[in-house]
C-alpha cells in the first residue's frame, strides 16, 4: 500500500491570509500546506480521505486520475468543501462514486452541496456518488479491508481509519481508552493531526500526539494537519526518534500485513 499525503495543513492553510510571521511569509517548501487529506492505493485501487478545498490541485500533482471510494472524517469545511470537485471523475468513469461516512454526517452532507442530491434547478455537472453509511466498525471496500473508531472533536465526532498496519486519524482531542485498546500494537505507521506544540480545546497539539504514539506503539508516527506556528525545518528536528512532520507530498511505501 502506498500512502500520499495530499494536504497536512490545519483549517486555515499555510500560509495564513494577512499573517506577516516567519512561516506564513517564508519561502520554505515544506511550510506550504494546503488543507489535510491524504490518498491511499493498493493493488490498483485509489481511495481519498476526505475532499479538502484544494483537492482538484491536491489530485492534479499525485497524478491521481480514478478512485475506488472517498471516505470521510468529518463534515468541516477543511475536510468537505473539495466535494465539488469530485464530479470530474465521472467525467470518464461514468460510474458514480461511492461515499463512506458516519451515519449523522449524510444529512449534513446532503443539506450543504443539496444541488447534487435534489432537483433544485440547477443545469451544470454535480457530482454523481453513492452515499453508504459506516454502520460497521470493520468493512471491506475495493482491495482495502476497514476498521473504525469514533474520536472526540469539540461537540462532533470524527472517523478514524485503520488499514492493516497503517492508521489515519485526524481532528481529535483524545484518544477513547478502548480506541487505544482496539488499536494498540497493531500499527507499523500512523498519521495523526497535532495541530501546533501549544493548547487546544478541540484539538490533539504535537505533544498530545506523541504520546498517543506510545501508547499506541506506534513503529513511525507523522504528524499533521499543522498551524502555521510550526516551522518544519525548526521544528522536525524536536521531535522524538521514530515520529516527524508531515508535508504536503509526502509519500509511504507500506509493506503489507494481516490485518
Amino acid at each position: 500500500m502506498k500512502v500520499n499525503i495530499l494536504g497536512s495543513g490545519t483549517s486555515t492553510g499555510v500560509p495564513v491570509i494577512g499573517c506577516d510571521c516567519a512561516v506564513c511569509t517564508g519561502y520554505a517548501p515544506k511550510n506550504q500546506r494546503t488543507r489535510a487529506s491524504i490518498a491511499l492505493e493498493q493493488d490498483g485501487d485509489v481511495i481519498l480521505i476526505d475532499t479538502a478545498p484544494e483537492m482538484r490541485i491536491q489530485v492534479l500533482r499525485a497524478g491521481i486520475k480514478k478512485l475506488k471510494a472517498v471516505f470521510y472524517t468529518h463534515m468541516h469545511a477543511d475536510h468537505v468543501h473539495g466535494f465539488d470537485d469530485l464530479r470530474a471523475f465521472y467525467f470518464k468513469s461514468r460510474e458514480p462514486l461511492d461515499i463512506y461516512l458516519l451515519p449523522e454526517m449524510i444529512p449534513e452532507l446532503r443539506d450543504r452541496f443539496r444541488y447534487a442530491f435534489e432537483n433544485t434547478g440547477y443545469n451544470g455537472a454535480i457530482p454523481q456518488v453513492r452515499l453508504h453509511a459506516i454502520s460497521s466498525s470493520q468493512f471491506r471496500v475495493g482491495n482495502f479491508d476497514v476498521e473504525t473508531v469514533r474520536l472526540p472533536h469539540g461537540h462532533v465526532e470524527t472517523c478514524g481509519f485503520r488499514f492493516g498496519n497503517f492508521a489515519y486519524a485526524t481532528d481529535f482531542k483524545t484518544f477513547p481508552e478502548q480506541c487505544v485498546r482496539s488499536w494498540q500494537n497493531k500499527i507499523d505507521v500512523m498519521i495523526a493531526s497535532g495541530i501546533h506544540f501549544g493548547h487546544h480545546s478541540t484539538h490533539s497539539c504535537i505533544p498530545e500526539t506523541i504520546e498517543l504514539f506510545r501508547s499506541l506503539g506506534v513503529k513511525r508516527g507523522i504528524i499533521s494537519h499543522l498551524a502555521h506556528e510550526v516551522d518544519y525545518d525548526r521544528h522536525n528536528l524536536l521531535l522524538p526518534p521514530g515520529i516527524e512532520l508531515a508535508f504536503d507530498g509526502m509519500t509511504i511505501d507500506l509493506k503489507p500485513t494481516v490485518s
